[in-house]
């Protein structure tokens, strides 16, 4: 089902949007109803982003265990190069210390 809406452009706006279309080969009302669902997908990726990464700090918080950022990298890369380490050694989470770069 369709809802017919009004929406005030700025000139600017609607001659880019004209500009689109035409390029693409589609009706600017095509192009406004691809960009405005491309943005709902975007803005709703972002909310499961946002949500994922919560539980995920939450499970963080349950359990008090993360890696070493440097232990990790050294794992990767070591496996990459196709040695066999040992996998990184959990530490407990102190969620006041700041995080350091790998």
């Amino acid at each position: 089902m369709t809802v017919t809406t009004s929406l005030k452009l700025p000139d600017a706006l609607k001659a880019t949007i004209a500009q689109v279309a035409a390029l693409e080969g589609k009706s600017a009302h095509a192009v406004m109803v691809d960009a405005l669902q491309t943005a709902m997908d975007d803005a709703l990726a972002r909310q499961q982003f946002y949500v994922d990464a919560e539980a995920a700090y939450q499970d963080t918080l349950q359990s008090n265990r993360v890696y070493a950022a440097q232990d990790v990298k050294a794992f990767v890369l070591a496996r990459a190069q196709g040695g066999k380490p040992s996998a990184p050694k959990a530490v407990p989470f102190d969620p006041s210390r700041p995080m350091r770069k790998a």
